[in-house]
């Protein structure tokens, strides 16, 4: 014969240990309304033999109903345990799905942040880069012979001092606690707007 506890491995314990009560009790009942029938039938003989009080016999009726009635409500409080069984059930399987959820967004913005931390370190590059070129000074050959840098020459020194401006001012807005406060919303705009 199994045990009467191994179809209750895995819930929590304190519902193991109403349930477990419960059954102890229905089964006090069950023997009490054993019992009581045992004593009907006894004095069902009784009556036969001896014509007892028909007073009697309805009192252990009535005993009987009730014993029967609190084994009922004995069995409708078991089935709301697992009705609230199910409900917390449900919540865990709600709960690590959440839990899963916010995961995916962690490793979501640490590949962001990867990202942000790349394009950092080019446009950081691309700064030394420049202010290279600009401490090293104009080279003789982009000076044209009336001592003018080249066209060719003041276009990459203009767009470089854009490029550095542009990474300054970047670097400066991306220190912002503004910025940091909506890194948020632009992740959350970002993955709307993906197909």
């Amino acid at each position: 014969m199994p045990d009467e506890n191994s179809e209750f491995t895995g819930l929590p314990g304190r519902v193991q240990a109403e349930l477990t009560r419960l059954r102890a009790e229905r089964q006090m009942f069950t023997a009490e309304q054993d019992r009581l029938k045992a004593k009907l039938t006894d004095t069902e003989e009784e009556l036969r033999a001896v014509s007892v009080d028909v007073t009697a016999m309805s009192s252990l009726r009535a005993e009987l109903a009730e014993v029967e009635e609190r084994a009922a409500a004995v069995e409708e409080r078991a089935a709301a345990l697992r009705e609230e069984l199910d409900v917390a059930n449900a919540r865990t399987t709600a709960l690590e799905g959440d839990v899963l959820f916010a995961r995916q967004q962690r490793d979501s913005m640490r590949a962001e942040l990867l990202s942000a931390r790349e394009e950092r370190d080019r446009l950081r590059l691309a700064l030394l880069d420049a202010e290279l070129v600009l401490s090293a000074g104009v080279v003789e050959a982009d000076i044209l012979p009336g001592g003018e840098p080249s066209a060719e020459r003041q276009r990459m020194l203009t767009a470089e001092r854009v490029a550095a401006e542009m990474a300054n001012e970047l670097d400066a807005t991306r220190r912002t606690l503004s910025w940091r406060v909506t890194a948020p919303l632009r992740l959350v705009r970002r993955r709307m707007n993906r197909p």
